[in-house]
């Protein structure tokens, strides 16, 4: 669930956050990236950590993210 899930963030047209009053938030959303392997080429993986705020709207839009 969770790769679909961020798949279907990434997705969105625009996420809207205010970073002046969600400076956490905007930050976990703009730094989050897919990991690398040793020689720095991209893998269809997301590592786990620093991601409530990006979780907590994954479980808020749930039922959105299984329509499709």
């Amino acid at each position: 669930m969770r790769p679909l899930s961020y798949e279907w963030l990434a997705g969105l047209r625009e996420i809207v956050i205010d970073s002046e009053r969600c400076p956490l938030t905007f930050s976990e959303f703009t730094l989050k990236e897919f990991e690398r392997d040793k020689e720095g080429n991209w893998i269809d993986d997301i590592p786990d950590g620093n991601d409530h705020s990006i979780d907590a709207v994954r479980y808020a839009m749930l039922d959105d993210i299984l329509r499709g």
